[in-house]
C-alpha cells in the first residue's frame, strides 16, 4: 500500500512537470524565435547599407563603395556573406565568400524571401546559413540583394542554453522535492500525539484523545472529535450498564437472602414464601431480559430511521403487553440524528413503563419542536390513561440515583433513570406531568444534534 506522503509526492511531481514541461519549450521557443529576428534584422540593415552604396563608377559599371562595407564580410569564410545580382550580369559578392558560389534568386522589384540552408562545408567548416533576398531597384535599375549569416554559433550557444535550461530545471524540481519532503514531513509529525493518543486509548492508558485540546491540524481535528465524542457515548452506555446491573444485583439481593434462609428450614410452613421470592427474581430477570431485545445489537454512530426501526418496537411491546395499544404519530420521513441505539433504549423504557403500570390506550408523538429558547429540536412524548403519579413523585422520581422500586415489590421508576441518563448525555430534557383527564405524560426534548 503507498504511502500517503509518497502519493502527494507523485501527483506534486506530475503536476511540476505538466506545468514545467510547457513553460520549458515554450522559453525555448522564444529564444530561437528572438534569435531568428535578430538575426533577420541585422540582415536587413546590411543589406540597406549594401544598397546604400552601389554607385557607377567611371566605365558606368555598377561598384560598391568598400567605406560602407564592414570587416566582416571583408574575411574570408567570416560567416557573413552577400551578393548583389541583376538580369544583365551584374554579380557584386563579399569577399568572405572567396570561391564559393552564392545561390541564385531572381526576385522582382518589392519581393522578399527568407529562408534557411546549408551553407559552406569542408575545410573543417559545417556552416548553417540564415538567409534574406530581396528584389530592390536602384536609379531605375533592377537588382536581387542577398545576405546570409552563418548561425552555427547561435545554434551552439542556444543548446548550451537548453542544457543549462534543462540543469537549473532538474536541480529546481530536486530542490522543491526536498523542500516538500521537509514540510510533509513537518505536517504529518504534527499527526505524533494523534497517533500516541490512539495508541495510549488502545493499552488502556486513556479514555478520550483530548480533542479539545487544539493539537491536532484543522484537517484532523472534526475526526479526532467525533473519535471523543464516541468514546464518551460508549462510555455513558457502559455505565448505563453497569448501573442497570447493579440496580438488578440490588433488586436481587433481599430475595436470594429469603432463599438462604428458607434453605435452612424446608418444612412446608415456608414453601410460599419460597415460592414468591422466586416469582419476584423471576420477573427481575424478565425485566432485563425485555430491555435486551428492545435494544438489540449495538451499532455506535447509527442514526434512528422512525419509519424502519419504529415499528419493530412498537410490534415487540405489543408481543409483550397485548392488554395495551399503542398509538404512535410521528413523520414517515423522520430521522432523529442521536444515536441509534440509546433512542430505542429510550423510547423502549417509557413505553415498557406505560404499557406494564397504565395499560389501555397509549399516545406517542414524535415531532420537531422549537425549545424555549429558540433552539431548534425533537420532541417526544408518551402519555397513558393509568394511575399516575403524585406531583411530588415526579420530581422525587427525576433526582439522580433515586429509584421507587427500592421501596416496592413490583418495581416503579428505574426506567425513568435510565431515560433521564440518556437525555442528559445529548443535553436534553426530561418531564413529567399530568395527562388529562388522568394518567402520566412523559415528555422528553432532545436538540437537533447530528452524528457526523
Amino acid at each position: 500500500m503507498i504511502s500517503l506522503q509518497q502519493q502527494l509526492r507523485r501527483q506534486w511531481l506530475i503536476t511540476i512537470l505538466l506545468i514545467m514541461l510547457p513553460l520549458l519549450l515554450l522559453a525555448d521557443f522564444g529564444v530561437r524565435q528572438l534569435v531568428t529576428d535578430t538575426v533577420m534584422s541585422r540582415l536587413q540593415h546590411d543589406a540597406d547599407s549594401l544598397i546604400a552604396a552601389l554607385s557607377h563608377n567611371e566605365n558606368g559599371e555598377w561598384q560598391l563603395d568598400d567605406s560602407h562595407l564592414g570587416t566582416l564580410y571583408q574575411r574570408v569564410y567570416s560567416g557573413h556573406y552577400f551578393a548583389i545580382r541583376d538580369e544583365h550580369g551584374t554579380d557584386l559578392r563579399s569577399r568572405s565568400l572567396w570561391d564559393k558560389q552564392a545561390p541564385v534568386i531572381p526576385l522582382t522589384f518589392g519581393e522578399q524571401q527568407k529562408w534557411q540552408q546549408l551553407g559552406i562545408q569542408g575545410d573543417q567548416l559545417a556552416e548553417q546559413w540564415l538567409n534574406w533576398a530581396k528584389g530592390v531597384r536602384v536609379q531605375d535599375h533592377d537588382f536581387t540583394v542577398w545576405v546570409a549569416e552563418d548561425i552555427t554559433p547561435l545554434k551552439s550557444e542556444l543548446n548550451r542554453y537548453r542544457l543549462a535550461a534543462i540543469a537549473l530545471l532538474a536541480i529546481a524540481l530536486v530542490t522543491l522535492m526536498l523542500i516538500q519532503r521537509y514540510q510533509l514531513s513537518r505536517a504529518f509529525a504534527r499527526l505524533e500525539p494523534l497517533k500516541q493518543q490512539l495508541r495510549a486509548l488502545r493499552f488502556g492508558e486513556r479514555d478520550d484523545l483530548n480533542a479539545a485540546s487544539g493539537l491536532y491540524p484543522q484537517e484532523v481535528q472534526p475526526l479526532a472529535e467525533e473519535i471523543d465524542r464516541l468514546l464518551s457515548l460508549l462510555q455513558q452506555r457502559v455505565s448505563r450498564s453497569r448501573n442497570a446491573l447493579g440496580n438488578l444485583a440490588h433488586e436481587m439481593k433481599r430475595p436470594l437472602q429469603q432463599l438462604q434462609l428458607l434453605a435452612e428450614q424446608l418444612d412446608a410452613s415456608h414453601q410460599i414464601v419460597q415460592r414468591d421470592a422466586l416469582s419476584r427474581l423471576s420477573r427481575l430477570v424478565e425485566r432485563e431480559l425485555k430491555r435486551a431485545r428492545i435494544v438489540g445489537m449495538s451499532s455506535p454512530g447509527r442514526q434512528l430511521k422512525l419509519a424502519e426501526d419504529l415499528p419493530p418496537l412498537l410490534q415487540i411491546l405489543g408481543q409483550l403487553y397485548p392488554q395495551a395499544r399503542i398509538n404512535a404519530a410521528f413523520d414517515q420521513d423522520a430521522v432523529l440524528p442521536q444515536d441509534h441505539d440509546d433512542l430505542l433504549e429510550l423510547l423502549g423504557n417509557l413505553l415498557d413503563n406505560a404499557c406494564k403500570y397504565a395499560g389501555g390506550e397509549i399516545q406517542l408523538s414524535i415531532e420537531a419542536y422549537q425549545h424555549q429558547d429558540d433552539q431548534a429540536g425533537w420532541r417526544i412524548q408518551v402519555r397513558d390513561q393509568g394511575p399516575g403519579i403524585e406531583p411530588n413523585q415526579c420530581k422525587h422520581l427525576l433526582q439522580r440515583g433515586i429509584r421507587l422500586d427500592e421501596h416496592s415489590a413490583q418495581g416503579d421508576g428505574l426506567g425513568l433513570a435510565i431515560v433521564s441518563d440518556i437525555v442528559d448525555s445529548y443535553g436534553g430534557e426530561l418531564t413529567l406531568s399530568h395527562n388529562q383527564p388522568h394518567g402520566l405524560c412523559v415528555s422528553v426534548w432532545l436538540p437537533m444534534q447530528q452524528i457526523l
